[in-house]
């Protein structure tokens, strides 16, 4: 897995130089956001990013203004946490008598089913170089897709049981998705009979497995179902049935 980074290329830093400004935000301007600029989700890893601004503007007295950006991440865990990133400890710092300042910072390399958002603390110094104001703002979310297994039914083979007017069906499952799937329970019906079930341990991304299960003899059709209760989320959840006739 690789580790998140941020790409020193991508930052921007945009000021528009006012000398000796002192000017305070409009009113149609916040004095201070952070938004995501852009949100680029990807099944590969390596293609996947996020772009996120602050943004703030001068208020009476500014000489000089700061953010700071810390990049917070969500995966298993209900809460998003601080993500330790050596490249976003510095703080960003305007020129001297600017009225706005704008930085990004592009984040590639997310992680499976991790949703991204970015924390930027902003401060506002005096012509003393003391603190006039401070304030915090997050981000909208950047989520990322987690790999999803999908599975299917690819054939039904028999041969007669060990017990008279029974036979043994193997049936096999294929996971052509890109994430694995455990547990995996297949379901067999024969002639509309009453459900019978067995179960693959696991199935990685691009095998196969086969469960074996004995029920009565087949007289028309068997209709098998893998997953049948819906437990596993998979990309195509339409494909997980197979009715054929009564298998050689």
């Amino acid at each position: 897995m690789r580790r998140i980074a941020v790409i020193p290329a991508a930052l921007a830093l945009l000021a528009s130089t006012v000398p000796g400004a002192s000017a305070s935000s409009s009113t149609s301007t916040p004095v201070a956001q952070a938004i995501v600029a852009a949100c680029h989700p990807s099944d590969n890893t390596s293609e996947r990013f996020a772009t996120f601004v602050g943004q703030m503007q001068a208020v009476k007295g500014t000489l000089r203004m700061a953010m700071h950006f810390s990049l917070l991440e969500r995966l298993e865990v209900p809460s998003f946490q601080a993500v330790a990133l050596s490249e976003l400890r510095p703080w960003r710092r305007s020129k001297k008598g600017v009225s706005s300042f704008i930085y990004s910072q592009r984040v590639t390399a997310l992680r499976d089913g991790g949703s991204y958002r970015m924390r930027v603390q902003f401060r506002w110094y005096g012509a003393d170089g003391k603190i006039i104001k401070t304030k915090t703002a997050r981000s909208g979310v950047c989520h990322q897709p987690a790999p999803l297994p999908n599975l299917q039914l690819t054939s039904i083979t028999a041969k007669p049981g060990l017990t008279p007017g029974t036979t043994a069906y193997t049936i096999a499952v294929e996971n052509d998705g890109t994430g694995d799937a455990g547990a995996v329970d297949v379901a067999l019906r024969v002639d509309g009979g009453t459900a019978l079930t067995g179960q693959v341990p696991t199935i990685a991304a691009g095998e196969s497995g086969t469960v074996n299960i004995t029920a009565p003899a087949c007289k028309g059709y068997v209709r098998a179902a893998v997953d049948p209760r819906g437990k596993i989320q998979e990309a195509d959840e339409t494909d997980n049935v197979l009715v054929t006739a009564c298998p050689a």
